[in-house]
């Protein structure tokens, strides 16, 4: 591969690129492959390779907090910020791995936190009842990403056919051992992965009087 002119976008660019090509966490050779460059190249913009992958994730997360429309209810508000973030992990399921590594230390992640925040405190809860809504919030999100994210990469119909089989192999469990996964099959998996991610969101939501 052609060597570029190494800048710090340039650098970004190749790391959101490779996040959005895999699930494996991007390493700096693999950087470097793709640049053309030698591993080494990235210290002149970066401090470390946490550095380097957390910028990336700042600039894939932007989006999730940009143009929310105003005046809307903190349910609706909520809702929408995990509907975004979830689909910026889908999108790149080596995000989550950065996100794991700590707390939020970037400008979108203190902009998704503050947000949730602000909408669970509209909705009337007090401090420690939203900063634990906040953790549940975050944990049902980028959990239903990092579980979805592999059938994610398939089209509709392989994604069916995928939940289908699901649905086959509990049915087919001895219903002595397992008598309720095997009553229950057929509304296992049923929809898809977003009508149940939202069925989830809602009913954490109720959960928490949040209107």
């Amino acid at each position: 591969m052609a060597r570029v002119r190494l800048t710090r976008d340039t650098v970004l660019d190749a790391v959101i690129r490779l996040m959005r090509d895999t699930d494996k966490p991007v390493t700096l050779q693999r950087l470097g492959r793709e640049l053309g460059v030698d591993a080494t190249a990235f210290y002149r913009h970066f401090r470390d390779k946490d550095e380097l992958v957390r910028a990336a994730g700042d600039r894939m997360l932007a989006d999730v907090m940009r143009g929310l429309p105003g005046g809307r209810r903190p349910r609706a508000s909520i809702v929408e910020i995990c509907v975004r973030l979830r689909a910026a992990h889908l999108r790149a399921p080596a995000l989550a791995a950065a996100q794991r590594s700590g707390p939020p230390l970037t400008d979108a992640e203190f902009a998704i936190t503050d947000g949730l925040l602000a909408a669970l405190r509209a909705a009337g809860l007090a401090a420690k009842p939203a900063a634990l809504g906040y953790h549940a919030l975050i944990e049902l999100t980028v959990g239903s990403a990092a579980l979805d994210a592999h059938l994610a990469r398939l089209d509709r119909g392989a994604r069916t056919r995928e939940y289908r089989r699901w649905r086959s192999v509990y049915a087919t469990l001895d219903p002595d051992e397992f008598p309720n996964a095997v009553a229950l099959a057929p509304y296992l998996y049923a929809g898809t992965a977003d009508d149940r991610f939202r069925d989830a969101l809602d009913r954490m939501l109720d959960g928490m009087n949040v209107g």
